[in-house]
């Protein structure tokens, strides 16, 4: 199409810089291309730090309880779902985070190979609708911690408290929300390869706040509050028992699995900045439960003291960390040491919060928006788009029906489940670990990932099949969250497993048994991008590394160009 001269001028000087270095036929920018050493900054600790600040010591990891306690379940058997959900997740961290580790790609380059170059656009826009709503939720949230911080300071400041929104947030709220959401913007700008020192402050920060909390708490109450020995009196919640105990513990354990299900699907996008694949892999595995498990408790140990420390709040429990800071301000009538504590918890949880929002879904977009637009967006771009529609998102209106927003969010992990399915079995069995870097920039039938048009019918056969047998209970869970229904609803309570077993089953039956992929273990005998090592010593190594030991010229480049040609030729 050709556009009028001003037009295309403009659209022309917005066009986000071509990599020159290496001749591809699909458009690759700075951040969509793999990524060369000299940006792989992440060595174990920093993925400790990445999992501090996004997967656990934030207002999420505080509040996981609150949904486990609403199951009917007691606090320890609460805690028992959240260790063995989480010791699943870490295991689902490596396996999601391995290909980025190993072929420093993140994960929307990484679903062309299972999905196909075009058929890679469902998995890719499901992520980006989910982190435009979830950046927003996030941005809320961390206004509310700024609200706390703000009222800490100046006492008056809650006294704005004109309902807007048609009641579903106050003036202080909305003030909180756009200050926090400035305060991001700085952080977009920041490259991820630089994002372990800002995990780092909020590490330092919030670890202690939480154990700060907690030992006042235990130590105003004298034990662990009345909710541990009786959630029904407490929580207002009736205890479940006999088969029911026995699914709402099923439930629990996917529940924790499913919540988490978003940022579980794009640890490529992290682990693509490891020095080395081995970097993320026991980070992973060890801290991955073991934070999660550590505040989970917490959380669920100063909610309980919270009702009895706060005779106001007896009615309604005060899950969230900024209703816990507001309680206790308001139960020492602002007294100067409470107002101490409450701003310097409420800087740690702010702290904490840029990185779920910024690292986990900003990041995250911004290299989907890449992907899919790669002249348009890259990275810092992506991120600002998605800070912009935090928005027109309208989290408070979202969050004015928390439960069923929550219900649907967290739910999304019936459509998550037979994606990461789809992955598992393409990646790990059909291909053992092998990718042809080239052909994932090749935006032609010569391609290996071209498959049928562009599209992988056999990852689309199974992520509906993943799928479609969830949807009854989903919906059903949705309508009423309390309502049973044989049979659908405990298919639904077992929604991600059942969703990846049901997806990589039907993946590898279409490959073994109905149309095998053609040419499934191919890699390139080159190191075109520049990937693997700064020498051709160090390139020869890490490339037969990544072919899985079969040999071969791999470190070398080709010495008759400047230019690159991607391993193109023949089809």
């Amino acid at each position: 199409m050709l556009w009028p001269f001003p037009l295309g001028r403009a659209l022309r000087r917005l066009q986000v810089p071509r990599e020159s270095d290496v001749e591809t036929t699909a458009y690759m920018n700075r951040d969509t291309r793999p990524l060369p050493l000299s940006r792989r900054t992440y060595g174990p600790w920093q993925f400790v730090g990445l999992w501090i600040v996004t997967g656990s010591f934030n207002i999420g990891g505080w509040c996981t309880g609150s949904a486990l306690i609403a199951l009917g379940l007691t606090v320890w058997q609460a805690m028992a779902t959240v260790i063995v959900g989480h010791c699943i997740v870490g295991i689902i961290c490596v396996m999601t985070g391995a290909p980025g580790a190993k072929w420093h790609i993140g994960f929307s380059i990484l679903q062309k190979s299972s999905w196909g170059m075009w058929g890679a656009l469902v998995p890719m826009v499901q992520r980006i609708m989910l982190s435009f709503i979830w950046y927003s939720t996030q941005v809320y949230w961390g206004g509310q911690c700024v609200r706390t911080f703000i009222a800490a300071l100046w006492p008056a400041f809650n006294s704005l408290d004109a309902p807007l929104a048609d009641g579903t947030m106050t003036v202080a709220d909305f003030i909180g929300f756009i200050v926090f959401s400035l305060l991001c913007l700085p952080l977009i700008w920041i490259r991820p390869e630089r994002y372990h020192v800002p995990f780092a402050a909020a590490a330092v920060t919030v670890i202690p706040a939480v154990f700060v909390l907690l030992v006042w708490c235990v130590v105003q109450t004298g034990g662990l509050g009345p909710m541990v020995g009786d959630i029904e009196g407490t929580a207002g919640v009736k205890p479940a028992r006999g088969s029911r105990l026995a699914w709402m513990i099923v439930l629990g354990i996917c529940t924790n699995i499913s919540g988490i299900a978003t940022h579980l699907c794009s640890q490529s996008d992290y682990t693509r900045f490891a020095r080395r694949p081995r970097d993320q892999l026991m980070a992973q595995l060890i801290f991955v439960p073991t934070n999660t498990i550590v505040v989970s408790f917490i959380g669920m140990v100063c909610t309980s003291c919270a009702a009895e420390l706060f005779p106001a709040t007896r009615g309604s429990l005060v899950w969230e960390p900024y209703r816990f800071l507001d309680a206790l301000q308001a139960h020492y009538n602002d007294g100067a040491g409470a107002r101490v504590a409450v701003a310097f918890a409420s800087l740690a949880f702010i702290m904490a919060q840029f990185g779920i929002a910024v690292a986990q879904n900003a990041l995250s977009n911004g290299i989907d928006l890449s992907a899919l637009a790669p002249r348009l967006f890259n990275l810092r771009r992506g991120g600002y788009l998605t800070a912009a529609c935090a928005f027109a998102m309208q989290p408070w209106q979202l969050l004015n029906g928390a439960s069923k927003f929550l219900a649907v969010m967290g739910g999304y992990g019936v459509f998550l489940g037979s994606l990461m399915g789809v992955m598992f079995a393409d990646y790990y069995v059909v291909r053992a670990r092998r990718l042809r870097l080239t052909h994932l920039y090749d935006m032609s039938s010569c391609s290996i990932y071209w498959y049928a048009n562009g599209v992988n019918w056999r990852a689309v056969v199974a992520w509906v099949a993943g799928t479609w047998p969830l949807l009854p209970g989903f919906v059903m869970r949705v309508r009423d969250p309390d309502a049973v229904f044989p049979g659908w609803s405990h298919l639904y309570y077992m929604a991600w497993p059942a969703g990846c077993g049901l997806a990589v089953l039907t993946y590898l039956f279409c490959h073994y048994v109905v149309s095998p992929i053609q040419s499934p273990r191919e890699v390139d005998e080159l190191d075109y991008f520049g990937t693997f090592g700064a020498t051709p010593e160090q390139m020869a190594e890490e490339v037969d590394a990544a072919r899985g030991g079969q040999g071969g010229d791999g470190g070398e480049r080709d010495k008759g160009s400047s230019v690159k040609r991607a391993g193109y030729g023949t089809c």
